[in-house]
């Protein structure tokens, strides 16, 4: 089973050191964790909160460039113009993983028309397993639409310090899997203009997100 973790920092420098601490403090909150759940045992999975919360002052994301599912490199700002609903996570995820893709399409299929107005990311943090065609096979299974996104792990493990993200690798004995990947599992809702606004516990009801993302659009009509 996956062990649910809160974010570390990866010693970023001094000027960003305020704003992702506290953003790695209001994630630790939102997944619940107050101390490491056991990776054998599985995790013991706290409530998602009613909603999602909303960063009082969105937060501008530097962009990062890592490479598809097809094989080509995407950034972050070839999204721009849509809001993108983000999670980090690997192929190899026993539960936590799947659950929060099938969660994704539930969004993407309440969306309806407004479907295509929103991008889905999937961020691996298992860069050595997580090739583009293993993450094209792994996503068609739940939406051959969503975007799978892959690179080396150091250069995820800077990203993800932008969102709070923490992951490590461990080996487990009583597993089948080469090595099992703990790591954060809060969502990210990035507005069309790549602020990082809303994080979502694992868990939040898809209902909620789709709501948030239905005023996210709104605004943005009302913005042109």
């Amino acid at each position: 089973m996956t062990r649910l973790l809160y974010p570390h920092q990866s010693q970023p420098g001094a000027e960003r050191l305020a704003p992702l601490l506290a953003l790695s403090l209001l994630t630790m909150l939102l997944t619940g964790c107050g101390a490491l759940n056991n990776v054998v045992a599985g995790p013991t999975i706290t409530p998602a909160p009613p909603g999602g919360t909303v960063l009082e002052s969105p937060r501008n994301l530097p962009d990062f460039t890592l490479t598809a599912q097809t094989g080509d490199p995407l950034s972050l700002s070839d999204l721009r113009g849509k809001p993108v609903l983000m999670a980090f996570g690997y192929t190899h995820c026993p539960d936590v993983c799947p659950v929060t893709l099938a969660q994704f399409n539930q969004i993407a299929r309440a969306l309806g028309e407004d479907r295509d107005r929103v991008a889905f990311v999937f961020v691996s943090v298992d860069g050595q397993r997580d090739t583009p065609e293993r993450l094209a096979q792994y996503l068609r299974a739940f939406n051959p639409d969503f975007i799978g996104l892959t690179g080396d792990p150091e250069t995820v493990r800077l990203i993800g310090t932008d969102y709070g993200v923490y992951f490590e690798y461990e080996q487990v004995a009583a597993s089948q899997a080469d090595y099992l990947v703990a790591h954060t599992t809060s969502w990210f809702l990035v507005d069309a203009e790549g602020r990082l606004r809303i994080i979502y516990a694992y868990g939040t009801p898809p209902e909620i997100v789709t709501t948030d993302i239905r005023a996210m659009l709104t605004q943005d009509e009302g913005a042109l």
